[in-house]
C-alpha cells in the first residue's frame, strides 16, 4: 500500500474509533434516548455533507447526477476503500469489499454502532438530490460479504 493510501486508511480508522467511543459512551450513559440522539446527529451529518456536495456541483454549473456526486464526493474513497462498481448519470452501483470504518467496528464487536453511522449515506444522497432512490441490500456489518449500494435517480413523470 502506498503512503497516501495508508495515511487515508489510518485517518479513516481513527475517525471510526472516535465515532465508536463517543457513541458507546452516549448509549451506555443515556440508553435508548442516547441512541436516538446519535441517529438524529448522523442524519444531520449526512444531510450537511450531501448539501455541501450539492452546492459544489451546482456552483460548477453541473446537473445533480450520480456521476457528478461520485466525481465531487467529499471523501477520498478510492484511497482507502476497496470496491468495484459502475456509475453513470442515473445509476450508481457499488460492491464495497473493504471499508476501514467497518474494519474498526467489527474489531470492537460494535456492528450496531457502525450501522447507525451507515445511515448517513441515505441522508447524504437524499440531500444531494431528493430524487435519489437508495438501497443497500447487503452490509458487512450485518454479516454479508460486501456492502452493496444500488442507487438510482427516480424518473420524472
Amino acid at each position: 500500500m502506498n503512503e497516501e493510501k495508508n495515511s487515508v486508511q489510518k485517518m479513516a480508522e481513527i475517525m471510526a474509533l472516535l465515532f465508536y467511543h463517543i457513541s458507546k459512551e452516549v448509549i451506555d450513559t443515556f440508553g435508548e434516548e442516547g441512541e436516538k440522539a446519535l441517529e438524529r446527529a448522523i442524519e444531520k451529518f449526512g444531510s450537511e455533507r450531501g448539501e455541501n456536495i450539492r452546492k459544489d456541483v451546482l456552483s460548477r454549473g453541473l446537473p445533480l447526477t450520480l456521476e457528478n456526486l461520485s466525481k465531487y464526493y467529499d471523501m477520498p474513497l478510492k484511497e482507502a476503500w476497496k470496491s468495484k462498481g459502475q456509475v453513470d448519470d442515473r445509476t450508481y452501483y457499488s460492491e464495497v469489499t473493504f471499508c476501514p470504518f467497518a474494519k474498526v467496528w467489527k474489531e470492537k464487536n460494535a456492528e450496531e454502532i457502525g450501522l447507525i453511522y451507515c445511515e448517513q449515506d441515505v441522508a447524504l444522497m437524499k440531500a444531494y438530490n431528493p430524487n435519489v432512490e437508495f438501497k443497500r441490500p447487503k452490509n458487512v456489518l450485518k454479516g454479508d460479504e460486501v456492502c452493496l449500494f444500488d442507487v438510482r435517480l427516480k424518473t420524472k413523470n
